[in-house]
């Protein structure tokens, strides 16, 4: 059975066959890959705001080239809404947990409320503001 398989496979024409990943596949991957790098960004600040409160060590001179790095691919990948949605988050929400904190359509004025990386994230899908996928 193995060897028919392999049969099989190896005598498919590869040059015309084109394979498409599914739009459902796509936007799980994209959903996963927002919500790991916003979640990381979250504990990277976490981290930092950490250090200096326990230990006075200020690493944010150290830190600066690489967030720079970081705040260029984010703005490259998902546009500039997205971007400056995800930094307000990272660092605006964490410092007022206790607060409610909004992403308004700036079309219609409506305001979302948003608590988790999840919620960001489908308020941005739903606002349209992603670049294409």
């Amino acid at each position: 059975m193995r060897e028919q398989i392999k049969k099989a496979l190896i005598s498919i024409d590869l040059e015309n066959l084109n394979v498409e990943e599914s739009k459902k596949s796509k936007e799980s991957k994209h959903k996963k890959f927002f919500l790991k790098t916003v979640n990381t960004l979250i504990s990277i600040q976490e981290r930092t705001d950490k250090v200096f409160t326990q230990y006075g060590l200020n690493l944010i001179m150290y830190e600066d080239l690489y967030f720079t790095i970081i705040e260029d691919l984010i703005y490259e990948h998902y546009g500039d809404k997205v971007a400056e949605v995800i930094f307000w988050y990272v660092n605006g929400i964490q410092a007022k947990d206790d607060e409610d904190s909004f992403i308004e359509d700036e079309k219609t004025k409506k305001r979302y409320k948003v608590k988790t990386p999840t919620q960001v994230y489908n308020v941005c899908k739903k606002l349209k503001i992603f670049n294409k996928l």
